[in-house]
């Protein structure tokens, strides 16, 4: 591909790849020029674009030795093989070819139907467009193995060796590079999600007894997370592909060129296509929370049992759902908690007012608010946490929690009795 052709790879994953690569050859050039003597190779020989040529040769055309052989192995110098002439038939997907051994003697063929004068094809495996682009130089049109390779990488995350822990526990210690299919999301990628928007609080109760079924629902906020954190990287990801289109030649004019840009095609289809079913799901989650809230029953983390807990409550709730209006709208103003709920307190906005408040305690106060007043929208489902315990409450039972949240206890303890001075001095009652 010339820097023209390259062009058409912008904003992609290949363009990445590809220079990853050159990095890598660079590096492989450095260390064979200060170990092959010029009278072996000469060093106008040994330029980087002669040693190009002849790692896209061995790259493209070499055979795997495992090809012939009862136990596969990964493509080595050592486990190379070149098969002149065999090595000229062109790939196309799912052909019925096979490959053996005969004494000293390698046998190609098929059971494909072959008229005269056809092209005898062979599979170069289940390879994505990503693949054959940088391994071969061409895509195949449609490819249903073409995926979007998305990498997982949480490392600073403060929980990460907590939630690496999850992973393993439930089988998905491995499951951090994903591939989106154009049919869909892998199965294992959601899980993965879920557990990387975890909480410390969610992680605490996980418990030891951890599987992957646990990982297959954790509430709907957890949900709603996950697919959010998803929808995120891949709008970026889009979005990097779309700002690079502006700057793209007029026309791909050769051949290099038309397969860089059906390659460039399908990722910004997958990706649309993708983001898409997102925030549909997105939709679905907000409408089944809307519909709990007018029913007064939540979808909770698996570590909140109240189910048998008694809410004694009017139902103001079903009459806050805005009729006609979208899931998002109607989830937004009706079922989540927000700075924006105080409004229909009058009394508690008086109170709260008079004093310079952090946003996160007057969310607190409310919520202690809504659990004391039947009538608030939010009582029912307040109600159904009363037999839920932070860590940092448990702390002087468990002493692992109180290494962790100790501090947190004793900061909550400043905040309580910092607010009934600057709350009664304004707001007796």
């Amino acid at each position: 591909f010339n820097d023209e052709e390259l062009k058409f790879l912008r904003g992609t994953p290949v363009e990445l790849a590809v220079a990853e690569r050159h990095e890598e050859f660079h590096e492989d050039l450095q260390m064979a020029l200060a170990i092959v003597p010029a009278s072996v190779i000469p060093r106008d020989v040994l330029t980087y674009e002669n040693f190009l040529w002849a790692m896209s040769v061995y790259s493209s055309r070499a055979f795997f030795k495992g090809l012939m052989a009862a136990t596969p192995c990964s493509l080595t110098a050592e486990s190379a093989v070149f098969l002149p002439l065999l090595d000229m038939t062109n790939h196309h997907p799912l052909t019925p070819a096979l490959w053996t051994v005969n004494g000293n003697r390698v046998e190609f063929s098929t059971k494909a139907v072959i008229e005269a004068g056809q092209q005898i094809f062979n599979d170069y495996g289940s390879k994505s467009n990503e693949e054959l682009m940088m391994g071969y130089g061409f895509c195949v049109q449609p490819n249903p193995l073409n995926y979007f390779h998305v990498k997982l990488n949480y490392s600073q995350d403060p929980l990460f060796e907590a939630k690496e822990r999850v992973l393993a526990a439930a089988g998905l210690d491995n499951a951090h590079d994903q591939f989106i299919l154009v049919t869909g999301l892998p199965r294992d990628l959601l899980p993965v999600l879920r557990v990387m928007v975890m909480t410390d609080v969610d992680l605490h109760y996980m418990g030891q007894d951890i599987n992957r079924e646990l990982l297959e629902h954790t509430g709907l906020r957890n949900e709603l997370r996950a697919r959010f954190l998803l929808m995120f990287l891949l709008e970026k990801k889009l979005q990097a592909l779309e700002d690079a289109d502006a700057d793209l030649p007029a026309e791909a004019t050769t051949e290099n060129a038309q397969m860089a840009l059906a390659y460039r095609t399908e990722i910004g289809e997958i990706l649309r296509t993708t983001i898409a079913d997102l925030k549909t799901a997105e939709q679905d989650i907000m409408a089944r929370a809307c519909r709990l809230f007018e029913s007064e029953s939540h979808d909770l983390p698996r570590y909140i049992c109240a189910e048998s807990l008694e809410v004694d409550a009017t139902s103001p709730s079903a009459k806050r759902v805005r009729a006609g209006a979208t899931p998002s709208e109607q989830f937004i103003s009706s079922v989540l908690i927000t700075s924006e709920s105080f409004s229909s307190d009058e009394a508690f906005l008086d109170a709260t007012e008079q004093v310079d408040i952090d946003e996160d305690v007057l969310l607190a106060l409310f919520l202690l608010r809504a659990r004391m007043i039947s009538s608030s929208p939010w009582h029912a489902a307040i109600r159904r946490l009363d037999g839920f315990k932070h860590p940092m409450l448990i702390c002087e039972q468990d002493s692992s929690a109180g290494e962790e949240y100790g501090e947190m206890l004793m900061e909550m303890g400043e905040i309580h009795d910092s607010l009934f001075p600057l709350l009664t001095e304004h707001f007796g009652d």
